[in-house]
């Protein structure tokens, strides 16, 4: 596999014809476009359709997440965009993710476990004493038993997961070069250590579209994850 498959840019923009023209700049340098909640909220089933005109893998990211039925008539609506990977929340719960599991077609269900803007600190205030690492855990056995078809984590729980899961997907947000802003992740890494890791996509967005050259930024990820550079 081409180390560019696994990039799948971010593009959280509103504006659908940024969207567009960006994804055009740099769809011969990456491996698929993750759209999330902000370009969904604005321009919704269409602008996801525009978008799949590009020609490349779509991931979905919405993190659907409420009671079961709730999210199982949404899911239904989003599978009529086929789109090639759609997130949820693990922590909706087995019975929901039962019920998504079996509804899912062609389109892999992938949940999402701790956001990496959060730490440990972050868990107690929510009254978990745990720590990440269980606590991640803990949602992929959930995620593992109703069937999903891979996870969501950051960089930092990958490996053990993989060793644990291997038939799992592993998408891992939470990406940055060494020169990189962190912006408001606290969980990172760097492209080399999550795919060494067993990350099968990087989900990275701001250190490409916030880059004066986005397909420079790209090529410093791939010569990253190629020789660590």
């Amino acid at each position: 596999m081409e180390t560019k498959k696994h990039i799948f840019c971010a593009l959280d923009f509103s504006n659908l014809e940024l969207t567009l023209s960006f994804a055009k700049k740099i769809k011969d340098h990456i491996g698929g476009i993750k759209l999330g909640l902000e370009f969904f909220t604005k321009n919704g089933p269409l602008g996801v359709e525009k978008l799949k005109k590009i020609g490349l893998p779509i991931f979905l990211d919405l993190k659907l997440h409420d009671i079961p039925n709730t999210v199982k008539q949404s899911l239904k609506n989003v599978l009529d965009l086929s789109p090639n990977y759609v997130t949820v929340h693990l922590s909706g719960g087995l019975n929901m993710l039962e019920e998504l599991a079996e509804m899912k077609k062609k389109t892999k269900i992938i949940g999402v476990s701790m956001l990496t803007n959060l730490d440990n600190h972050d868990l107690k205030r929510m009254g978990f004493s745990c720590g990440h690492k269980k606590f991640v855990e803990n949602l992929v056995k959930i995620g593992v038993k109703a069937g999903v078809d891979g996870i969501v984590s950051s960089p930092k729980e990958t490996k053990y997961l993989k060793n644990k899961y291997k038939s799992l997907i592993f998408v891992t947000p939470g990406i940055r070069l060494p020169k990189n802003k962190k912006n408001d992740q606290k969980r990172i890494e760097s492209p080399r250590f999550a795919i060494k890791a067993g990350s099968n996509i990087l989900v990275i967005g701001r250190p490409i579209t916030k880059s004066k050259d986005p397909v420079n930024a790209i090529q410093e990820i791939v010569k990253n994850i190629e020789y660590g550079k």
